[in-house]
């Protein structure tokens, strides 16, 4: 197949690939030619004047030229694969989604596989060339810690590993701590809402999803973070020193009614509270971290149809009335995703009412 190509020294090729792809002239679906000391990308289109100029800025060589290059074979996904493999009857309890955390994918297994759990397991190796373990989910997410118990049905076993997200990277072991790759969205979008100068509290930070990526984003803030789960708070540490914001992020071990009543009593601007199911018994403790004059709480709840998202909001300015304050201003309430049958986790933003004196 005959493309336009960007000619670069092998040396410059990352660099030369990561400009192509922000640039979105890259062409994925053709495969990267060496051509003794150099690489000869595919691009979509001709390379305008100003790209080139741009290139050359970041690579010491460059030139278009055309070149004969191959499409690369597309990668068949499980389900594609047990398509050729499971019985017919089978093939619409097949799971359509799975998590990806660092190397390790974790579904849920429907009863009417478990015969085929190992065939599922190695589809899923064969589909995804990064996983190394891949678990079946075995219970539900359980306990103050939010843990559940796993079966492995395919890889090595490992179960720590390194998950990057939104330019942060997290150590964690999937079987010891909660992480959801299905909040990355959630985590970026608190980061963005946190302004310079504010002091938050990350009630049940786990590893330090909502922590490390607001330090990240914002260069004067003061991030305090909790966890009583021993293992989480462990790697926490690690990943505030590997992600270099150990001057902005302040790990507290234990739980969040103890840290906020011994360090953060009427200090903070801001309040995570994502431990959805038993995030109403500590909005009292959140009120009591915020500052006298009022701040931001981002409440995670589970809510059953019909409008989860009212009933989370009830359910949190109740909590707030109790504690002695009000529900100045909801800026957002959003379904992020469904967590069972009519069942849904919710988020809300809202900001609370100075303290009345």
């Amino acid at each position: 197949m005959l493309v336009t190509c960007l000619k670069v020294h092998v040396k410059d090729g990352e660099a030369a690939l990561k400009l192509l792809k922000k640039l979105k002239l890259n062409h994925p679906q053709l495969r990267i030619r060496r051509d003794g000391e150099h690489l000869l990308i595919p691009v979509r289109d001709t390379i305008s004047k100003n790209v080139m100029e741009t290139v050359r800025r970041e690579v010491s060589f460059s030139e278009e030229t055309e070149c004969e290059v191959e499409v690369k074979p597309r990668r068949r996904t499980a389900a594609e694969i047990l398509g050729e493999t499971l019985p017919p009857n089978l093939w619409v309890f097949i799971p359509k989604s799975l998590d990806i955390v660092g190397h390790v994918a974790v579904l849920e297994l429907p009863t009417e596989l478990q015969g085929y759990k190992h065939v599922i397991g190695k589809a899923v190796l064969e589909a995804h060339k990064n996983v190394k373990t891949v678990l079946a989910k075995s219970g539900s997410i359980e306990g103050t810690y939010r843990l559940r118990l796993y079966e492995l049905i395919g890889g090595d076993g490992r179960t720590e590993t390194l998950h990057r997200e939104n330019g942060c990277s997290f150590l964690l072991d999937v079987s010891k701590v909660y992480f959801s790759p299905r909040l990355a969205f959630e985590h970026r979008r608190v980061s963005e809402q946190c302004h310079e100068g504010e002091t938050v509290l990350d009630m049940f930070a786990g590893v330090g999803p909502f922590s490390i990526q607001i330090a990240k984003k914002h260069g004067n803030v003061k991030v305090y973070s909790s966890d009583a789960n021993p293992d989480a708070f462990a790697y926490l540490r690690r990943n505030v020193a590997s992600n270099r914001v150990g001057d902005k992020v302040f790990p507290a071990e234990g739980d969040a009614k103890e840290v906020v009543g011994s360090l953060l009593k009427g200090e903070v601007d801001r309040v995570i509270m994502n431990l959805p199911e038993h995030s109403t018994e500590y909005v009292g403790t959140a009120c009591d971290a915020l500052k006298p004059q009022g701040g931001w709480i981002h409440f995670y709840k589970f809510a059953e149809e019909p409008n989860p998202e009212s009933k989370a909001l009830e359910s949190l300015e109740k909590a707030v009335v109790k504690a002695g304050r009000e529900v100045d201003e909801v800026a957002h309430t959003r379904l992020v995703k469904q967590t069972a049958p009519r069942v849904w986790l919710v988020a809300v933003d809202c900001k609370i009412s100075p303290v009345k004196v």
